[in-house]
């Protein structure tokens, strides 16, 4: 599934297995967030209330936005989607200039991002890829 917006200040994102969309207002230091979902077709956006919202924030926003260096470069990365696997937390990001780019996995604990071993990073994307076969179309 690919979802294009117009400005840089609204993300997609995955959390508790419910699908959301952030709009972010930096003038007015605000943010929204809409429960998202397909329906026929359709997107539909249900804003869930100021409650759920500051919930969700609360516990994404620590690490919403990531800057990751890798071998050639940094990038802006920004949260796809949070899911557990084996009793723990993790954290995919995508590259917010270039979301086509490549996918980075990361375990959460303590609303901090810790590296995922090699020898369990491909269970980790497996585990996201069955959970979520549509977000990662490109690597199917």
């Amino acid at each position: 599934m690919h979802i294009q917006f117009d400005t840089p200040h609204q993300y997609v994102f995955i959390h508790e297995h419910v699908r959301h969309l952030l709009l972010l207002w930096p003038k007015e230091e605000k943010a929204q967030l809409f429960v998202a979902e397909w329906k026929d077709g359709t997107l539909w956006l249900r804003y869930p209330g100021e409650t759920y919202t500051e919930t969700v924030w609360d516990q994404v926003e620590p690490f919403f936005f990531q800057r990751l260096k890798t071998e050639d470069r940094e990038v802006h990365a920004v949260l796809g989607a949070t899911f557990r696997h084996d009793n723990r937390v993790y954290a995919l990001y995508y590259n917010r200039d270039h979301p086509e780019d490549d996918l980075y996995f990361f375990e959460v604990r303590s609303q901090r991002l810790h590296e995922i071993p090699d020898e369990e990073y491909a269970n980790v994307v497996q585990a996201f890829l069955l959970e979520y076969p549509e977000y990662m179309e490109k690597e199917a």
